[in-house]
């Protein structure tokens, strides 16, 4: 079976082409407490930007701004030009916009290439009906769908274990499988929360090389959110930096390294 082709591979996009992402003076309260305090930042297509900052910063919190879980107070948050203030969640991933979770949010009794179609099936253009009809055009997107969810398999190396429930798998090949499906929804901007969590040396490693591959080999946008600095750093084009809810550093990594807010933020003010 012919594997489903994959994009051209793009690199960082110039500075000057309009932003995939724009994230402007976002706030999000819960009751008397302050999530999100106008942040505003924009994300080039084509790069790898990591979010990061202490716990409680706010950056899962944005994550499910992004997702349309939450509805700021105010502000906005546009996709090549389009706000989203009006999109439902179930919206989100036919606009073009792929998540994963700090824990692998997977159907433990399904196996794993049934897991991964559910990620194609976000973007099929049949409904209810159709399907139920089992007409041609439901059997063609059908197929289709089956050769996306392998080709993604085949991109992450676990095509040896579509077969398998999903609840066998390690942890890191749990993350791979739900990093699948969100890519099998061909997304413009896929979100990562947390990937390298539970992770050892080599496994992190190993994802390194994976979301490098997904923005150079898929031309995917990455955001992402994670605690691992080292990987953060040695992956990102461009880092922001968030400390209670507020944006106070935003730029390349190696001046992200420099900033003495950034410093203070993650060590505290020397006494």
């Amino acid at each position: 079976m012919s594997e489903t082709p994959l994009p051209a591979a793009v690199g960082p996009q110039d500075g000057a082409a309009p932003p995939l992402l724009e994230i402007a003076d976002v706030t999000m309260r819960f009751g008397g407490i302050v999530a999100l305090d106008a942040v505003t930042f924009s994300v080039g297509k084509g790069r790898i930007v990591g979010l990061i900052g202490p716990n409680g910063a706010g950056k899962t919190t944005l994550f499910n701004c992004l997702s349309r879980l939450y509805q700021p107070a105010h502000g906005d948050i546009r996709l090549n030009g389009g706000s989203l203030r009006r999109c439902a969640a179930s919206d989100i991933a036919g606009l073009g916009i792929g998540r994963t979770f700090q824990s692998p949010a997977l159907f433990a009794s399904m196996s794993v290439l049934d897991n991964v179609k559910v990620g194609a099936h976000a973007r099929g253009r049949n409904g209810p009906l159709t399907d139920a009809l089992t007409l041609p055009s439901s059997r063609r997107e059908e197929r289709e769908v089956d050769q996306a969810a392998r080709a993604m398999l085949a991109f992450i190396g676990l095509e040896d274990a579509a077969s398998r429930p999903a609840a066998s798998l390690t942890l890191a090949a749990r993350k791979r499988v739900e990093l699948a499906r969100a890519l099998a929804a061909r997304p413009l901007l896929l979100l990562l929360d947390e990937p390298a969590g539970g992770l050892n040396h080599q496994e992190v490693a190993a994802l390194g090389v994976l979301i490098r591959s997904i923005r150079d080999q898929l031309g995917i946008t990455v955001l992402l959110v994670e605690h691992h600095i080292g990987l953060v750093m040695s992956l990102s084009d461009q880092v922001v930096v968030l400390n209670f809810g507020r944006v106070i550093a935003d730029g390349p990594p190696e001046r992200i390294r420099r900033d003495p807010a950034v410093a203070e933020a993650y060590l505290g003010t020397r006494h």
